[in-house]
């Protein structure tokens, strides 16, 4: 039996759904693109900066950064804000760049030879807040330690001062953001990172894995802008995303593959963590990672071609390789529902898009005012574009915003449909409802118990927390801890979320 108790339930997946029954479709909805909040513009930032992972910590937001400057000039870079959309580098006085340390850099190099290894990359952070989390770990940052192909974790009491580190794990890749973070709803930790396979059968398109940078570069041919045919044995890899758990972030499980529904893509960047409204249920923006393997005419009218032609000298992929983020849900972190429409596509085209990095989102939702009066907050998402930037411009950072639980609805359009629940449990003395009609358009909804069945008013309106009202308000009062099943006929509508309580 489901016991979905007072918490909130969104319709990412379809857990609480009767789909034999249901007749209303799920839709994706993507978030709306707004202005830049930032620019990469500073001496150490360069022309390339990434592995954004920003927390809510000590009643800040603190956003946590890599440059790379040179090969010999990497750093890691903290920025602050008050609401999370206003952002300062503060001088901290830690590192050292070019004869001042006026900058917000709280690690280099130099700096990382503490921990016995000479390089660092594909950072995430996160705050701890496991009541058993020692104070001098309470942020914790997992990174790839490279020359050991290893993911190791550094530790700090302020957020600032990593003073410690700690093997995590060897079986893996590691060439993305390596994730981790606390789950209370869970009560342990959870590690995602990348990982690589061969493909498991031969109907997957060509266009959905890759060879070996060192395989595809031999397999180039510079004329044709394509590659050739290759020989027998040539390795054919699938980028996925690995899980490992712990209970002390000291054991760890034996990491394995994330199982999900859909096509098979090569998926990157994983920016999985708990939903802020449900955290039971993990979300993440996982970069689609598409490899195209020959130069076709439309190349020669997509944005950026001379860059392309130019990056495709150094590495073939370069040129021909784009991205997008798609949208995934777990209640476990091993099973995951995965939509295979982009939920973050590229941007118009302008001369730094259509290129792979492209959809890199990060793993946060910041929840912000809305821009018009009087109406509800959102969620704002941030972007990193212009990840190849042209000569006279930078990377930046850009707002994107969504519906709160936004992300999936169940949608009846011009014609009546349906939603019917499994049994369930709940507790509460109110419905409410996340749900968006047209001023024609309707919902009602029908609580049964084994005995009883009771029909709510015509519900509708555009809010998150809509109360349902029954002409009887003492009824879902009255049928708290009895199973029940939920049937919603809804018309030129979306339904995001219920919750009682």
């Amino acid at each position: 039996m489901i016991n979905i108790g007072s918490r909130r339930e969104c319709f990412f997946d379809t857990y609480l759904i009767d789909e034999e029954k249901t007749t209303a479709e799920r839709r994706l909805h993507k978030p709306v693109r707004r202005e830049v909040l930032l620019t990469m513009d500073m001496p150490w930032e360069a022309k390339y900066t990434t592995m954004f992972s920003t927390v809510f910590a000590e009643g800040k937001w603190k956003m946590y950064y890599t440059t790379t400057v040179s090969s010999k000039e990497k750093f890691v870079c903290l920025m602050e804000s008050d609401d999370g959309q206003h952002w300062v580098r503060p001088n901290l006085g830690i590192i050292d760049y070019h004869g001042s340390k006026e900058n917000n850099i709280i690690l280099d190099l130099e700096a990382v030879k503490a921990f016995d290894f000479n390089g660092f990359d594909n950072l995430s952070v996160f705050y701890d807040e496991n009541p058993a989390c020692p104070a001098d770990e309470k942020y914790k940052m997992t990174c790839w330690w490279m020359g050991h192909a290893a993911l190791i974790a550094l530790f700090s009491a302020d957020g600032i001062h990593f003073t410690k580190s700690r093997f995590m794990t060897d079986e893996g890749e590691f060439d993305s953001q390596n994730r981790a973070f606390y789950s209370k709803e869970h009560g342990k930790y959870f590690s995602f990172f990348r990982g690589e396979h061969e493909p498991e059968n031969d109907s997957i398109k060509e266009i959905d894995f890759s060879y070996t940078d060192r395989d595809a570069n031999q397999l180039f041919d510079p004329e044709t802008f394509a590659l050739r045919a290759p020989g027998k044995g040539t390795y054919r890899m699938m980028r996925d995303v690995r899980v490992m758990e712990s209970e002390d972030f000291i054991h760890w499980s034996k990491p394995q593959k994330i199982e999900y529904t859909g096509k098979p893509f090569q998926l990157y960047f994983n920016t999985i963590f708990p939903y802020p409204r449900a955290p039971h249920l993990f979300i993440g923006f996982p970069l689609r990672y598409v490899e195209r393997k020959a130069w076709t005419k439309n190349y020669d009218e997509l944005c950026g071609k001379e860059d392309r032609l130019m990056r495709m000298k150094i590495m073939a992929r370069m040129g021909l390789a784009i991205s997008d983020g798609l949208f995934v849900c777990s209640r476990d972190g091993y099973h995951f529902e995965k939509y295979d429409e982009a939920l973050l596509p590229p941007p118009p085209e302008n001369p730094e898009a259509f290129v792979y990095g492209d959809g890199t989102a990060q793993p946060v939702l910041i929840e912000v005012p809305s821009e018009f009066n009087g109406e509800e907050n959102e969620y704002m998402l941030i972007l990193r574009e212009s990840f190849r930037p042209t000569e006279n411009s930078y990377n930046r950072l850009v707002k994107y915003t969504t519906r709160l639980d936004g992300f999936v609805s169940l949608h009846a359009g011009g014609e009546e449909k349906t939603i019917v629940t499994k049994e369930f449990i709940y507790d509460g003395e109110n419905l409410f409802a996340n749900i968006a009609t047209s001023a024609r358009g309707h919902a009602y909804f029908t609580l049964k118990s084994k005995d009883e069945a009771y029909t709510s008013v015509e519900v509708f309106g555009n809010s998150t927390e809509k109360r349902i009202r029954f002409e009887d308000d003492e009824v879902v009062k009255r049928l708290r801890g009895k199973t029940v099943t939920l049937e919603i006929e809804l018309f030129d509508a979306d339904l995001y979320a219920i919750q009682f309580k």
